[in-house]
């Protein structure tokens, strides 16, 4: 087994471009949300291009599950041949569970009550732009930050790895291991 984890791209290709190094040997891509839109309290990234970044993703060989973020709307739907699904994306793969939610309109309160609810092994949220790895009872949170625009102190720009029993969020330009965990 391995998937990547992915969120708020807000637009950016260069950043995609980066992340593909790191998700194009994954089963299957699980996006959390902010595809294409930059959003109206962030500044545009170096690499915005959200044409580019659509022919990317409708292009890619690799299946990918969206879940809908606050920055993304109808007309990035348009661009897509992908579904933007909304609010939560379940998949099972490989015996596992995982759902996904870019995590701006849900409380810790609401993602234990889902974990306990469809026994997830995995809950994956995007939208603070900050990497997390947690245990929560089985179940492993993961924020795999954003590949664009980092609100980390040190700015880093990151995506999520699962394999076989680790979960990795690693830095887009060096390849290190921001966090690890083993499950």
């Amino acid at each position: 087994m391995k998937i990547g984890i992915i969120s708020d791209t807000h637009g950016d290709y260069k950043s995609w471009e980066k992340a593909w190094n790191f998700l194009n040997k994954t089963e299957v891509i699980f996006h959390a949300g902010d595809v294409l839109y930059h959003g109206p309290r962030n500044s545009i990234p170096e690499g915005y291009n959200p044409q580019k970044l659509s022919n990317a993703l409708n292009t890619c060989p690799i299946p990918l599950l969206i879940a809908q973020g606050n920055c993304d709307a109808f007309v990035d739907q348009m661009m897509l041949d992908i579904p933007i699904q909304t609010p939560y994306v379940f998949s099972i793969i490989h015996g596992k569970r995982f759902m996904i939610q870019h995590g701006h309109n849900i409380s810790d309160e609401d993602i234990h009550n889902l974990i306990r609810k469809y026994k997830l092994d995995f809950f994956v949220t995007g939208h603070t732009h900050i990497p997390l790895l947690k245990k929560i009872d089985s179940c492993v949170l993961i924020n795999p930050g954003s590949t664009s625009l980092s609100k980390r102190e040190d700015e880093i720009n990151s995506v999520g790895l699962i394999e076989e029993r680790t979960v990795q969020i690693i830095d887009l330009e060096t390849g290190k291991d921001i966090l690890f965990l083993e499950f």
